[in-house]
C-alpha cells in the first residue's frame, strides 16, 4: 500500500523553522522570517487546494440555468448523465465510465434535504456524500443501506432545526457542513442498459421537508447553457486571500487546530490577511513565493511520485487506506484531489493504478501489453469490477471504437475455455479473437481498475492485479 510520509517530515520542518530563526533573517514585528514564511506559504497551499478545488468544481457545476445531462446543475437539484463520460469532459479527474453519475451541489443551510430512490434491483448504486474538505460524510446506497426503495434525510448540524429533521421519519445523514457534494453512481453497461439506467435515474429525487420539489432558476426557460469556467489563482496573493475565505463559508475541523495555529502567523486563516499580519517586505514576497512554487509544480510532482512508486512496484500501487477520511494528512489529500477528487473510501472501493509494466518500464502506446487473470484468481469483487485507460493527466482517450473500460458490465468482455480473461493494450487491435482490446494512445498512458466491494484480500493489500506485460514486437 502507498503511505505518505511526506507531510509529518514537512511538519517537522515548518517547526523548527518556527522555533530557531537563522542569523541575519529579517523578521517584521511578527517575528516571522522570510525562510519561515517561504515553507508556510507551501504547506497553505497543499492544506487549501483540495478545498479551493472542491469550490471550483461546485461553482462550474452549478453555473447552468437547468440540468444538462453531463453532470451540471443548478443548487439542489440532480444532474443525472445519460451516457457515460466521453474524453471531451474534464472538469473532474479520472472518470469511470461503469456507472452514470447522478450529481449534485447541496446547500443546506434553509433547512434539511430528502434524498429519495427507487426501488433498485439487482443494480448496484450508490449516493457518496463528500464534504468541503473532500472527506467522505457518508453513503446510501446498496453496500451500506441495502436495493429497496429509501428515503433519507440530509441535514446541516448548524441549521438549528434537528426536531424538523427527526419528524420526518427518515434515516439522518449528519453533515458538519452546508455544502455537501451529492455523488451519485448507478451501474451500467452498453447504450441500451444506459438509458434503462438512465430511467431509473430520473426517479431520484432531492425534496424540501415538506416533499416539494426545488425550484429551477427563472430562466431554465432559456436552455441549458454553457458551464462558466472558473480556474484556480496563480497568484499567490489571490490563492491566499481566496482560501482565507473560503475558510470563512467552510470552517475547518477541530484537529486541523495546529496547523492552522501556524498558518495564522503569516495571515492564512479564516477571515485573516497577510497585510495585517506583521510581516517584513522580503517575508510577504517569500509567503507569496511559497504558495505559487507549489501552484506550479504540486501537481506534476503528485504524478511523479505516482509514477516513481508505479516503476518501482513494477505495475501496480494502491492509494493509501485513508483514501476519503483523510485526517491530518493533507498531502495525501492534495495529491488524491489532483488525480481523482471525490474518490470513494476503500471499503467501498478501491482504485489500484498502474504507469509501469512488470519490467517498471513507463506504459506507452508504442508497444504492446497483456494483462492475464486466471480463472481462479479473477477480481475478488462484489459487485463489479473494471479496467479503464487514461492519459497521463488522468483524462479518457479518444479511440476509434470508443471503448474505454473493460469489465464484466461492458460486453461483451470475451472469457477462454478456462474461464481466464486476457486483456491486451494496444494502440492497433490484435489479430486474436479471444482476447479482450483495449485500445491505447500513441503515447503515454496510465490505467486504473476499479474494485467495487473489494474483498479481505483487497483492502488487506494481499490482491494485486496481474501487471502489464509487455509483448515482444512483431
Amino acid at each position: 500500500m502507498m503511505r505518505n510520509g511526506i507531510l509529518s517530515a514537512a511538519g517537522a520542518a515548518v517547526l523548527a523553522l518556527l522555533v530557531a530563526l537563522p542569523a541575519g533573517a529579517q523578521a517584521g514585528a511578527s517575528g516571522v522570517t522570510p525562510e519561515q514564511a517561504n515553507e508556510l506559504g507551501r504547506q497553505a497551499y497543499v492544506y487549501g487546494y483540495p478545498l479551493l478545488d472542491m469550490l471550483r468544481i461546485r461553482h462550474e457545476m452549478t453555473s447552468v440555468p437547468c440540468p444538462d445531462g453531463r453532470g451540471n446543475a443548478p443548487i439542489n437539484h440532480f444532474a443525472n448523465a445519460k451516457k457515460f463520460a466521453t474524453p471531451d469532459d474534464r472538469t473532474v479527474v479520472a472518470p469511470n465510465t461503469d456507472t452514470l453519475y447522478s450529481l449534485s451541489q447541496l446547500d443546506l443551510k434553509k433547512g434539511p434535504i430528502v434524498l429519495r430512490h427507487p426501488d433498485m434491483g439487482n443494480r448496484f448504486f450508490d449516493f457518496e456524500l463528500v464534504d468541503p474538505w473532500t472527506n467522505v460524510i457518508d453513503y446510501v446506497g446498496t453496500r451500506t443501506t441495502g436495493k429497496k426503495a429509501g428515503r433519507f434525510t440530509i441535514r446541516w448540524t448548524g441549521d438549528g432545526k434537528a426536531a424538523k429533521a427527526k419528524r420526518l421519519g427518515n434515516p439522518i445523514i449528519k453533515s458538519k457542513y452546508r455544502r455537501v457534494w451529492l455523488i451519485g453512481r448507478t451501474l451500467a453497461g452498453d447504450q441500451a442498459d444506459q438509458a434503462t439506467a438512465y430511467e431509473i435515474m430520473k426517479r431520484y429525487k432531492l425534496l424540501k421537508p415538506n416533499g416539494k420539489k426545488f425550484k429551477l432558476p427563472a430562466d431554465c426557460h432559456r436552455g441549458k447553457g454553457e458551464p462558466s469556467q472558473y480556474p484556480l489563482p496563480t497568484d499567490g496573493a489571490e490563492f491566499v486571500a481566496q482560501l482565507n475565505q473560503a475558510m470563512v463559508d467552510n470552517p475547518a475541523p477541530k484537529r486541523d487546530d495546529p496547523l492552522l495555529e501556524q498558518l495564522a502567523t503569516v495571515g492564512v486563516g479564516p477571515g485573516l490577511s497577510p497585510d495585517d499580519a506583521g510581516l517584513s517586505q522580503e517575508a510577504l514576497d517569500a509567503l507569496y513565493a511559497g504558495v505559487e512554487n507549489r501552484i506550479a509544480g504540486f501537481a506534476n510532482e503528485t504524478r511523479i511520485d505516482f509514477l516513481q512508486k508505479s516503476i518501482a512496484a513494477k505495475g501496480w500501487i494502491y492509494a493509501d487506506p485513508d483514501i476519503g477520511l483523510f485526517g491530518t494528512d493533507y498531502l495525501l489529500r492534495a495529491q488524491v484531489a489532483v488525480v481523482g477528487i471525490g474518490a470513494n473510501t476503500p471499503e467501498e472501493a478501491v482504485y489500484p493504478g498502474a504507469l509501469a509494466d512488470s519490467d517498471g518500464a513507463l506504459l506507452d502506446g508504442s508497444s504492446d501489453y497483456e494483462m492475464v487473470f486466471p480463472a481462479d484468481d479473477l477480481p475478488p469483487a462484489k459487485y463489479f469490477w473494471s479496467l479503464t485507460m487514461y492519459d497521463r493527466e488522468g483524462f479518457l482517450v479518444d479511440n476509434p471504437i470508443d471503448r474505454y473500460s473493460l469489465g464484466p458490465s461492458h460486453p461483451p468482455l470475451v472469457t477462454r475455455p478456462d474461464g481466464s480473461i486476457v486483456v491486451v493494450i494496444s494502440h492497433d487491435e490484435p489479430t486474436e479473437d479471444d482476447v479482450n482490446w483495449l485500445p491505447a494512445p500513441s503515447g503515454g498512458f496510465r490505467l486504473n481498475m476499479r474494485l467495487y466491494g473489494p474483498s479481505n484480500r483487497v483492502l488487506s493489500g494481499n490482491w494485486f492485479p496481474p501487471a502489464p506485460l509487455k509483448l515482444p514486437s512483431p
